[in-house]
Formats: structure tokens, sequence, C-alpha cells
């Protein structure tokens, strides 16, 4: 098992290393938990992100004046919507990344450098 010593920031603050980030997959955001005596953090999946837009979509559905059944079916519509352009948006990536290995270039699907 690694273990890191990371250095806090007065404002009590961590910066976890590059290698460290890459590793466990980690975005912008961890879950941190406090089991026993110690601190754990875990990566914030895209799983839990896309829960979290359950709840987005939700308050733009009732910003939107819609309730009830009607709220919820909306947002069923919005998350179909937003899935099927998620799903558009994969296969371009890789049909960009099956013309690059066609052509003999090196193909990177993640982490995508820009």
């Amino acid at each position: 098992m690694e273990r890191l010593k990371l250095k806090v920031s007065p404002k009590g603050q961590i910066t976890l290393p590059s290698r460290l980030r890459h590793k466990l997959s980690i975005g912008d955001y961890v879950y941190v938990s406090v089991q026993k005596d110690k601190a754990v953090l875990e990566p914030v999946s895209l799983i839990d992100e896309f829960d979290e837009f359950d709840d987005l979509i939700l308050r733009d559905v009732k910003k939107e004046g819609y309730a009830g059944r009607e709220a919820a079916a909306k947002v069923k519509e919005k998350k179909r919507a937003l899935l099927k352009a998620l799903e558009q948006e994969l296969q371009e990536s890789m049909a960009e990344a099956d013309r690059d290995w066609e052509e003999g270039n090196t193909v990177t699907l993640w982490p995508r450098k820009e």
C-alpha cells in the first residue's frame, strides 16, 4: 500500500499528486469520509455525477413550471436527450480514433488531451 505525506496549507487545503489522480481516475471532485480516526478519499464516479444531473434537471423542470407526474415525465425526457447526445459524442470520438488508427497515428482514448 502506497502512503503519501501531503502538506496541508494554512487554509486546510492539500494537493493530490498527478500520478495519484491519474491512478484513481480522480476528476474535479472527491468524497471524503471519516472512518474511525482516518480520512478516506474516494473519487466521484461518472455515475455519481449523473445522479447529480437528476437534481439539476429536476430543478430546471420545476423552473419551467412542471410539477408531479408531468415533472417526472419531463425529467425522463431530458435525461433521454442527454444520453442520446452523450452517445453521439462517444460515437464521433470513436470514429475519429478509428480514422487516426487507420492512418497509423497514435490514438489516446483516455484521458483526452486537446
